[in-house]
């Protein structure tokens, strides 16, 4: 049986504050969604989709959620800016067109379109910040249940081919615990729980 998997969601923040939000160099040929498991890659420290096996708080764990889709970048951070200077590059700004005169290497940019600076943001797997996630168990779904959040077990995150997004995997326990049912599923097989990464599992930023 398949999960239908959704986005994943940061939905509260146990300081009250907003939850942490970077936006990071984007490595090269990524196509990730928003709200994918994201991680450092080693050797550049571009942003990669997460994948799936390091939970061990080193580079390759992940770092948090997506909250942009990836721009299938052709170099790493291209169009990135250095440190006070301005963006460089056209990045993978959309809908480019034509030539401009006596401008070989210039190109036109449909109005509106957005500029792209190499970067991709996400919300940091701080243990500070609540998330929510559909609930399964193997590959097939799960119905949460008060039972269930009187341990607040220990979960894991997999990805839902068929959906290509995550949910909390209670045939895992090596990344989340979960902590409370989302208040806006009516409890059933496949609903959402509410859940915060394991601190030394994750690669914290900053």
């Amino acid at each position: 049986m398949a999960i239908t998997a959704i986005p994943i969601q940061p939905v509260q923040d146990v300081s009250g504050n907003q939850w942490r939000a970077f936006r990071i160099i984007e490595e090269n040929a990524q196509t990730f969604k928003a709200g994918t498991v994201v991680a450092v890659a080693g050797a550049d420290g571009g942003i990669i989709a997460w994948g799936g096996a390091t939970v061990s708080g080193a580079v390759g764990s992940p770092v948090g959620i997506s909250y942009e889709a990836a721009s299938n970048l052709a170099t790493t951070g291209k169009g990135a800016p250095l440190p006070n200077q301005p963006v460089v590059g056209i990045g993978a700004a959309v809908g480019t067109f034509g030539s401009v005169p006596n401008e070989p290497s210039a190109v036109n940019i449909a109005h509106g379109a957005p500029f792209n600076d190499g970067r991709v943001g996400l919300f940091s797997a701080s243990p500070d910040t609540y998330y929510s996630a559909v609930l399964g168990n193997a590959g097939n779904p799960a119905t949460p249940t008060n039972a269930l959040l009187s341990t607040n077990p220990l979960a894991g995150l997999t990805l839902d081919t068929g959906a290509n997004f995550w949910y909390v995997d209670l045939s895992k326990t090596n990344l989340v615990q979960i902590i409370g049912l989302d208040p806006r599923d009516t409890p059933a097989a496949g609903s959402r729980v509410i859940f915060r990464f394991i601190q030394t599992a994750v690669q914290q930023l900053g």
